[in-house]
């Protein structure tokens, strides 16, 4: 049997093989598909394909995830830190901050529980353009979250990550990424030094 299109029925109509894009106009239905838990009975077709990603009946959309320094800290002693950062690299779900901590200034967060720390400004790049789609750890992203972000000079759909060097050299944090439509994703995130 021999086809040259890449969408076609069996004979017999049994089995339809789709091999191109298929797409769902305004206004169109489906029905007989399994039915996703939580959809609504008037759901839209962005949300049944949310849904159906969600139950694992459809393909989850890939995350572009990507990592840096945030670009114009406000503070001067994260101006400082950035400036003895040799690189950020973000590979295999892993970022990798090499820096000497020893040469980082310790400052007291903002948030007195946080503590006084070596800290860098790390910036996620999460793919998705409105953060507060967007669930870090578990806890949904905020407008604050995308202002702080623009703030320190971040491109859109990033958030800004205050990292403890010092803690990062023995033990690497993880976190979570996850947004409708989107699988979960770990990233890992470490501090080396230079020629280690």
């Amino acid at each position: 049997m021999s086809y040259n299109v890449k969408n076609y029925t069996e004979q017999g109509g049994d089995v339809t093989h789709f091999g191109g894009k298929v797409l769902f106009e305004e206004g169109s239905q489906v029905d007989g598909l399994p039915q996703a838990e939580n959809l609504p009975t008037t759901a839209t077709n962005a949300q049944i394909v949310t849904a159906l990603k969600e139950a694992g009946l459809m393909e989850p959309d890939q995350w572009n995830v990507s990592a840096g320094l945030a670009p114009s800290p406000t503070e001067q002693v994260l101006v400082d830190n950035k400036a003895k950062v040799e690189s950020v690299v973000l590979e295999d779900r892993v970022i990798t901050i090499t820096v000497d901590p020893d040469e980082l200034e310790e400052s007291a967060s903002s948030v007195p529980s946080q503590g006084t720390h070596k800290w860098l400004g790390l910036e996620i790049g999460t793919g998705i353009s409105d953060i507060t789609k967007v669930k870090y750890n578990g806890y949904l992203l905020t407008a604050a979250d995308a202002t702080e972000a623009q703030s320190v000079g971040c491109a859109e759909g990033s958030f800004v990550l205050y990292v403890k060097t010092e803690e990062l050299l023995d033990t690497p944090k993880e976190i979570s990424l996850k947004s409708d439509g989107y699988a979960l994703l770990t990233l890992s995130i470490r501090v080396v030094r230079p020629n280690t």
